[in-house]
Parts: structure tokens; sequence; C-alpha cells
């Protein structure tokens, strides 16, 4: 995801608010393609019965924290995964690990499988990087920039959702796999992504296409939460989003289950192109979403913040309340069946470029309106505008 903006990229800002301001259209809310099960099912009916504990995923962050740099090969890597592995395995997950190297770096992948009793209808991926970046170069301070950074954020946070999250999976009466997938070396020096990457390019067809959907949770634990729209990602799996988040009350000009009004804390009108690890399933055809809010500070630019890649991110930073407000959406998306049986759609079928790696490339504020979910509607538009997203791709060890 977080790779380092060179003065050559910086043109992309405009590409990126080209296409939202073209593709916004007359639709402002609602669902654009979602199946009739889905579409069915009395989601308001689950939200009273949701069990995801912020406080205790709050816990979880700070425990990583202290834990040390979780940096890939390290004794504090480990660590965490014997932990983890010890915890989830109490709970009746199967944990197994991938290993690989990457550019001098042994990486070590974490699995948790959850299976149901009786037959399964597939799987459905729930990710988040474990994996703690090893400079802080973002920071003001330069004798800090060769510092590993303390990652409560970035790193701790989408751990924190998926360890809470795994407490209450077994209850749920699912019909489908769940993995919980704990990747490493997402942030390492000027190499990015490389767990997922590696994890995808080891996919047979057939594990493919049992996949439902990846949903990857990266930097939510800001307590200043604001979940943007990430490209790229399937249109039915955000519409769904924006749909969830409604009934939470996390959607600004909407009412939520209880009929009070919604926070503005998905922001789906701001578009934001990343590399993450969405982006290696995504590019297999498997439904993916980056559930993400790329602003952790003070506005700096070219960034995600002044708190990103910086020994500012600590865990008073974190809050429990905006962990729990994923840590809800996550849950209810699992319970009604948000996350399985999505419809492909033409932004994933022809969006198969790397996004823009820009932190900046964010709507403007007087783009805000219509643009989110317009993008997932205008797919004439798209198609044509996809012709001039030309990026290039790392190259690979």
């Amino acid at each position: 995801m977080h790779r380092e903006v060179s003065p050559r990229k910086t043109s992309r800002t405009a590409l990126f608010t080209c296409l939202a301001l073209v593709m916004a259209t007359t639709m402002v809310q609602g669902t654009l393609t979602t199946s009739d099960s889905y579409e069915n099912t009395d989601r308001c009916s689950f939200v009273e019965a949701l069990q995801f504990d912020g406080q205790a995923a709050n816990a979880s962050v700070q425990w990583q924290v202290d834990l040390g740099p979780r940096l890939p090969g390290s004794e504090v890597s480990a660590n965490f995964r014997e932990a983890v592995t010890e915890n989830l395995t109490a709970l009746d997950y199967e944990v197994s690990t991938q290993e690989h190297e990457r550019y001098d770096m042994k990486l070590t992948n974490l699995f948790a499988k959850w299976s149901p009793n009786g037959t399964s209808s597939g799987l459905l991926v729930l990710s988040a990087h474990y994996d703690s970046r090893n400079i802080a170069d973002q920071d003001i301070n330069e004798s800090n920039q060769s510092q590993p950074v303390p990652g409560a954020n970035d790193a701790a946070s989408g751990v924190a959702v998926l360890l809470e999250l795994a407490k209450h999976i077994p209850s749920m009466g699912l019909n489908h796999d769940v993995i919980l997938f704990f990747n490493d070396a997402e942030d390492q020096d000027q190499q990015y992504t490389l767990g997922a990457e590696a994890w995808a390019e080891n996919l047979t067809e057939e594990d493919v296409a049992s996949i439902h959907a990846f949903v990857l949770l990266d930097m939510v634990g800001d307590a200043d939460l604001q979940l943007h729209n990430i490209l790229p990602g399937n249109d039915t799996l955000k519409s769904r989003v924006v749909d969830l988040a409604t009934d939470l009350g996390m959607v600004n000009g909407t009412v939520d289950c209880s009929g009070s009004a919604g926070e503005d804390i998905v922001q789906y009108d701001t578009l934001v192109g990343v590399l993450d690890d969405h982006v290696h399933p995504h590019e297999l055809g498997i439904p993916s979403i980056d559930i993400m809010d790329t602003s952790y500070g003070e506005a700096k630019p070219y960034t995600f913040g002044s708190y990103w890649h910086t020994m500012e991110d600590t865990p008073d930073k974190v809050s429990a309340e905006s962990l729990g407000a994923v840590g809800r959406l996550v849950e209810l998306g699992l319970r009604t069946y948000a996350f399985v049986d999505i419809t492909e759609d033409q932004e994933s079928a022809e969006n198969t470029t790397e996004p823009n790696e820009n932190p900046s490339n964010t709507a403007s504020e007087d783009d805000r309106g219509s643009k989110s979910l317009a993008v997932l509607a205008a797919v004439g538009l798209f198609s044509v505008l996809g012709l001039i997203l030309v990026v290039e791709w790392k190259g690979k060890p």
C-alpha cells in the first residue's frame, strides 16, 4: 500500500480528480448491484445483536505495539504469530503458515481457517497486514527516520479487528469457510504488499474460484475515522458496505436502523487510488475491497497524513470507538452474507491496472456529494478512462 511518492508521480492526482468529476452522475445514495438473497435480508434485525467489542480490540492494539517492531523475520514477529496461533487454535481455528523469500527478506503469512459443520459454499478471506514499517521515513525529525514505527494504526488496527471478530465467527452459523489472513511484509523499505502478492501467486484456479471475496482492513483505528473509497475494488462490495454503514449510522445524510442521523464516517465520495494488499486478488478476478482511512492526522502533501510512517503512529492516536465502528461494520456484513455471492462488475473486470500510488489523490471537498456511488454506476465512462490509467508495475525479485 504505502509507497513513497516521487515527483514524477504527482501528475496522477489530476487524473483521479478528473475521473471523479467526469463520472459524477445523478446517483447519490443507494444499492447498485446486490443479489436477491442479500436484498431480502432484514439487516436491521441483526444490529442490536452485534457483539464486537471495541475496547477489546483497542487493548489488542496496545499489546501488539508493546511486543515491539513486528519486522519480517524478527523474533517479535515470531512471538506475535505464536500468540495468535495459540489463541485461535483454542477457538477451533485451523492455523497454518506459509514462508516466502522476497528481496532478501524472509516473510511469513499466517492463516486461521474456520469451517462450518457440513458443506461449505466456499470461503471468504478477511485480511490485514501484521508487520510494522521498519523506517519512519515520513517523520519530520530526521533522527527518527531510520527508526521502526510503532505501527499502532498502520498494522495493529486491522489485526485487532480480525482478532476480535475471530471470537464471534464460530457462533455466527455461517455456511461458508472464513480465512483470517494475517499477511507479512506489506510495508518494508520501498517494497510493498509482498505477503499478499506471494499468497496470490500461489493460488490455483480452483482456489480462486472458491473465494467469495477478499476484504482487507488497513489503517482503520484512527480516532478521527474517515473510510474512503479505495480504487481499485469491487462495485458490489462497495455498494454493500455503504448499505451496512447506513444501517449503523456511519453515513452522513442518512438515517440508521434506530432512526438516528448518520455520522460522516464512510465517505465513499472521496476517491483514493492505493496500492494495497487487495490489488493482488483483485487482479485475479476475486471480488476485493480495501476498507481504509487514508487521512491519519493532519493533512500532509503526498502522504496519508502527518502520523503516517512516523514515530507518532502510537496507540493514543487509535480509539476503541473507531475500531468498534469498523468491527461492527464487518460483523454485520458477515451475519447478513454481504461479502458472499458477489456479482462480477464492470469496474472489477476492466480496471486491472495498478492503482495510483499517490496518497494525495483524493477528490476535493467541492466535488463531494455524488461521486462515490456514481463511480460505481458510470461503467461506460470508466471503461474509456481506464485506457489512460497506465501505471508501471513494480519488478519482482
